[in-house]
């Protein structure tokens, strides 16, 4: 698969998640630096990887997923990315993203890996989304060609809608 950031090609370091695999365990930080880990957030959800909340195409993305997912409040959506738990907190903050549960890789930089979003040339997250459903199994991924364009909000929601 090919990602470019910026036109330029990088390189995505990690496993290669296929649908019908489970998805892997993991550990992220909330933003009150408590840990996160599969088994905390277990059930059918929405993951969605993203560089950072300081650039626009990352909080445009999350902020037409916030509005998007006002009519689908049971939906269980996480953001994740490098950023520290101290910028995810502000951007909730000012943006009041109460929709989507933000989630950082920074302290344990784990994740990117074991989801093959992690981006080697720039120590970043690539944009994609995954949906998992109540089995920890992935029914969808995406993972966008160009990392500053935006993901297909509908068929994630409508592939979502088939696990909740």
């Amino acid at each position: 698969m090919k990602i470019t950031f910026g036109g330029n090609e990088v390189t995505l370091y990690g496993d290669t998640l296929k649908v019908g695999d489970n998805f892997p365990d993991f550990t992220l930080t909330d933003t009150k630096l408590a840990d996160v880990t599969n088994e905390d957030i277990k059930g059918a959800k929405v993951i969605l990887t993203f560089p950072s909340v300081d650039t626009a195409p990352c909080s445009l993305e999350l902020l037409t997923f916030n509005d998007r997912l006002e009519d689908f409040k049971s939906y269980k959506v996480f953001g994740v990315s490098m950023d520290l738990p101290f910028a995810i907190e502000r951007f909730v903050k000012v943006n009041a993203g109460d929709n989507i549960n933000m989630l950082s890789d920074h302290k344990y930089r784990i994740f990117g890996e074991k989801t093959g979003t992690y981006i080697e040339e720039l120590a970043l997250l690539a944009r994609a989304a995954f949906v998992v459903d109540k089995n920890d199994k992935i029914t969808y991924i995406e993972f966008v060609a160009e990392v500053g364009d935006e993901v297909d909000y509908d068929k994630v929601l409508v592939e979502a809608a088939k696990v909740f």
